[in-house]
């Protein structure tokens, strides 16, 4: 069975967070002119550093001995490094006479749009650099090249999490989830007065998307911003089988943002990989007892009880899972096939429309509704799911697949 882990940037977490098929097409970045609030506050520690802070006081302890030394963990300063020839490039355009006569924020914008247009989505968070000489990455991978670029030109700039459910998507042992990242080209201050700063500035909007995404979201803090490309690097090591490295970089990620519960359902599941179930347990019990039911939590923590053979706590877990709205199908999925494997036809099909109805978009689950109409011998509804799977598949080989497959269907 697969973990749950969710990764950050639409385009990537054992549930982790990844790319939605609509962005396999070419990323072409958008622009949206909006303003945001922005209130003008105190210095010192805000009260949410101060409930983070004690959070992670409250967290259970970390098995750290079982993944030997600590891993080199890339600085963020390292993430959104350009090479001397990126930035020449840059700073050739953006000083040029014609260009010089827009104000920086749009003379970033305008370079993004030129030498970026033809990016290639990939399962990746890649360096800034990597990103711009690749021509590919994932949206955080692409949210770290905006960043460089912004503060080469010393451009304020800000991040957010878009107001749009997740896409999901399957990777091996892992299943990711996509969170879209945004990033947000400032425009410089006009004045200092109080007024400018209640009401806040306009800002430009960077999104590699080509298709309509929503224009608001959740401003992100820059720890919350490095934790989530640490969560990303640390999930997609997860994938690869990397369980030291993953844990560090979770570790690290944790060091930003202790409030986030991807990273303690991330660590819970390394430890669980590499053996210690009891950390294991703990971190996910506190990460449930801290941030309340999450299906993605609650799905890896019966994986857990049910290899230990708890029959009856996991059958509690799966009566909190039953009653949750989530926009993620693959824990629905892996109980469908977890029914199916026990001979629960109809509990399975249950699981596999609730699939269907949070990702319509999905091929796989209607090739499981077509599995177990057949197996009933009900040929005509399995006939009407395997014409649903082909419909919705993206790649021209599972097209073919489900076609021959149809085609089969009508000889019995």
């Amino acid at each position: 069975m697969n973990d749950d882990v969710r990764v950050r940037a639409r385009a990537d977490a054992a549930a982790i967070g990844s790319a939605s098929p609509r962005s396999q097409a070419r990323p072409i970045p958008m622009l949206f002119a909006a303003a945001v609030f922005l209130l003008a506050g105190c210095a010192g520690q805000s009260p949410r550093q101060i409930q983070r802070d004690a959070l992670l006081d409250r967290a259970p302890a970390l098995n750290e001995t079982l993944f030997g030394d600590p891993v080199a963990v890339p600085g963020f300063a390292e993430m959104v490094a350009l090479t001397p020839a990126q930035q020449a490039d840059f700073r050739r355009f953006f000083k040029s006479g014609v260009n010089s006569r827009h104000e920086p924020h749009q003379r970033v914008f305008e370079y993004l749009t030129r030498r970026l247009g033809d990016t290639d989505f990939q399962h990746r968070t890649l360096p800034a650099s990597t990103t711009i000489d690749t021509r590919s990455g994932n949206c955080m991978s692409l949210a770290l090249v905006t960043t460089a670029f912004a503060r080469l030109a010393d451009v304020e700039i800000g991040w957010q999490l878009a107001d749009a459910d997740p896409v999901y998507s399957s990777e091996g042992s892992v299943i990711y989830s996509a969170d879209h990242i945004q990033t947000l080209l400032y425009r410089p201050s006009l004045s200092h007065n109080s007024i400018s700063v209640a009401f806040g500035r306009p800002y430009l909007l960077v999104d590699y998307y080509t298709d309509n995404s929503p224009g608001t979201g959740t401003l992100l803090s820059e720890p919350e911003m490095i934790a989530l490309v640490y969560q990303n690097l640390a999930v997609e090591a997860l994938a690869d089988g990397r369980l030291e490295e993953s844990f560090w970089l979770l570790r690290a990620a944790l060091a930003h943002d202790a409030a986030n519960s991807n990273l303690y359902n991330a660590l819970a599941v390394v430890h669980r990989r590499a053996g210690d179930t009891r950390t294991a347990e703990r971190l996910y019990r506190f990460a449930l007892d801290e941030f309340g039911d999450r299906l993605i939590i609650l799905r890896n923590y019966r994986r857990l009880l049910l290899a230990e053979n708890r029959i009856d706590d996991a059958d509690r877990v799966e009566r909190r899972i039953m009653v949750l709205p989530d926009p993620d199908p693959y824990p629905l999925l892996g109980l469908g096939d977890e029914a199916a494997d026990e001979g629960k036809s109809d509990a399975a099909l249950a699981y596999y429309r609730r699939a269907a109805e949070v990702a319509p978009y999905l091929h796989e689950v209607y090739l499981k509704m077509a599995r177990i109409h057949t197996a009933r011998g009900d040929l005509k509804r399995a006939e009407r799911a395997l014409r649903k799977a082909r419909d919705r598949a993206w790649a021209e080989s599972d097209q073919q697949r489900y076609q021959a497959k149809l085609m089969a269907l009508g000889e019995r």
